[in-house]
């Protein structure tokens, strides 16, 4: 099953997804294995840049099971 790996930000107390025409979309893995190892990439990532920018958006990455729209 494909895996989603999703983004969030921390905007005014609250968790939002990141949008795709902004540049934050969903990147599909064909497995969880995958997508769980590029999180941990990203949030290496997201720990050294916060290191160096303080000011740095919060954000939080999630694996989530890809939805298929139901067949008609």
């Amino acid at each position: 099953m494909k895996s989603l790996l999703v983004v969030f930000f921390l905007l005014d107390g609250q968790w939002v997804q990141g949008e795709a025409n902004k540049g934050w979309g969903s990147v599909a893995y064909e497995n969880q294995e995958t997508c769980l190892a590029s999180k941990v990439r990203a949030e290496g990532i997201h720990a050294n840049l916060r290191r160096v920018n303080l000011r740095a958006l919060e954000k939080r990455f999630e694996c989530i099971a890809e939805q298929k729209p139901p067949a008609d």
